[in-house]
């Protein structure tokens, strides 16, 4: 049987179809994300009396995994799959914080604080693994490095999904500029996983910052141009402003004039993390 996949909407930053974390069930139910640490509750109560065996995470940004700690705490049998070079903030996120705290200070106290979670129910993974979920459901390990060096996508193979977490930016949500967010984003790596991200010819793609798009090679081609085009304009902006302003400019787009105070700091952040990554 095709499995069907349940969005559950984490109302990231109290913002509904800013987050998302998505079910599939089956033999072995799974979570794609685990949401902020603020999302816990709400994802348990959309799972009701159902036991996940698995959370897979893309990366371990708060955003996606802050509330890790709590699945595991309430599942003592789940297990949370995240890349190799996540495990160790998994365990112990004192860093974690750390880098959040430097790197978006002004949305840290909205994502909550996240748990450590046992070393038991950590799997390591770095790409290539393939998790059998019963029936027809197969879930393959991407690797995607470029938003982060430990990005990973999902790839499930029955309806040909393909769960992009941050390397795809964002869809359908008001903050429209590429995830470019410090403190380690690398455009050369991010353009080689969108290249081999098409060659999987997913059929949709679920994002996590919000819903599936069917559009799926367009949706990839989409936002290569928005990556590259976006780097020339920081790039631009850069050569004769301060960082100050260059937000200043940025913010003061038309397409940006609605946003609320949370959507412009959002923006702010990634324009920081793409000045930060053409400086090294």
């Amino acid at each position: 049987m095709i499995p069907l996949i349940q969005t559950i909407d984490t109302h990231q930053f109290g913002i509904r179809q800013t987050g998302a974390v998505y079910a599939i069930p089956g033999d072995r139910l799974c979570l794609i994300e685990s949401g902020p640490a603020t999302a816990a509750s709400i994802i348990r109560e959309a799972l009701g009396t159902a036991s996940p065996d698995y959370v897979f995470l893309t990366h371990v940004h708060l955003d996606h995994a802050g509330g890790a700690g709590y699945l595991a705490r309430a599942f003592p049998t789940c297990k949370i799959v995240v890349h190799e070079r996540g495990v160790r903030h998994l365990g112990d996120p004192t860093r974690l914080i750390e880098g959040v705290r430097s790197a978006s200070p002004d949305l840290f106290g909205l994502y909550g604080e996240p748990l450590p979670i046992p070393e038991a129910q950590l799997i390591s993974v770095r790409g290539g693994e393939v998790f059998d979920l019963g029936g027809e459901a197969r879930l393959e390990v991407v690797a995607s490095p470029g938003h982060a060096p430990h990005h990973i996508c999902f790839f499930e193979h029955a309806t040909r999904t393909l769960f992009t977490g941050d390397a795809v930016g964002n869809w359908n949500t008001p903050v429209d500029v590429p995830l470019t967010v410090p403190p380690r984003f690398e455009l050369s790596q991010a353009l080689e996983t969108l290249d081999a991200l098409r060659r999987l010819h997913p059929s949709q793609l679920a994002f996590t910052h919000f819903g599936i798009a069917d559009n799926a090679q367009s949706t990839l081609d989409h936002y290569e141009k928005q990556l590259i085009d976006w780097f020339k304009s920081i790039a631009k902006l850069s050569q004769d402003h301060p960082l100050d302003d260059v937000i200043r400019e940025i913010h003061g787009w038309p397409r940006h004039s609605n946003l609320s105070e949370i959507e412009r700091q959002m923006i702010a952040m990634c324009v920081r993390g793409a000045v930060a990554s053409l400086q090294t």
